[in-house]
């Protein structure tokens, strides 16, 4: 039976047993990998769904609103002014 690696045919009855063995092994890992990428097409697939399954399925209820903290919130400086000014005519 002949063999063909890079390209070129080998005689495999002419192997030694290493050889041979490292022929099933890559065959082997060859195998497992399409295996594994198809296992891995599979999970896109169902991240995919459940994703959107969320996105259409998500009650707004649920949902949490995020609160501003006045403390660390940044300012526009020209509405800072205005407050200034504001509160100086209120005290004239």
């Amino acid at each position: 039976m002949a063999i063909t690696i890079d390209g070129k045919n080998y005689d495999e009855t002419k192997l030694d047993e290493k050889c041979k063995t490292s022929v099933v092994q890559v065959q082997n890992l060859q195998a497992r990998l399409r295996n594994l990428q198809a296992e891995i097409d599979n999970v896109k697939i169902l991240i995919t769904y459940h994703s959107k399954y969320l996105t259409d399925n998500l009650p707004a209820s649920a949902l949490i609103e995020p609160v501003e903290d006045k403390a660390n919130s940044a300012e526009d400086p020209a509405d800072v002014i205005k407050a200034i000014k504001k509160e100086e005519t209120t005290k004239a």
